[in-house]
């Protein structure tokens, strides 16, 4: 009798966790890993949809800094940072922006910079269509 009931908890833990990482998954316009080496940087391009829209830029990374983190907009061949920030921390390193596309036409690049001197910098990149109010 116990082993049927912890059978089934266990199965309906399985579910749960498959159905929040599904959920998850979906939440995100892109999701992309960047692993920066030490004194370098990394560009990551997105191309955006081709509609008006806001977006967010969420960068995190458990690295011992500095990290710098640039949010740039990009119109055919012209670019233009639209926010960047350096962060100094050990670890828990956060960087969110909005991007906002009035037109659709303009795309985006992520850059992020790591002037630590010894240790690769893994960083998460999610990019997020804001819903329309």
């Amino acid at each position: 009798m116990f082993r049927h009931l912890l059978a089934g908890l266990i199965g309906l833990f399985v579910v749960w966790q498959v159905d929040i990482t599904h959920a998850n998954e979906s939440d995100y316009l892109y999701y992309r890993d960047a692993n920066v080496p030490p004194f370098q940087k990394s560009r990551e391009f997105f191309d955006m949809p081709d509609r008006p829209g806001i977006y967010e830029v969420t960068m995190v990374s458990d690295t011992v800094g500095p990290l710098t983190f640039r949010v740039v907009r990009v119109h055919g061949d012209k670019e233009e940072t639209q926010q960047q920030s350096r962060s100094y921390k050990i670890g828990a390193h956060e960087f969110q922006a909005r991007f906002n596309n009035p037109s659709g036409a303009d795309d985006l690049i992520v850059e992020i910079a790591n002037s630590n001197p010894a240790a690769v910098a893994k960083v998460a990149v999610f990019v997020v269509e804001l819903p329309k109010h």
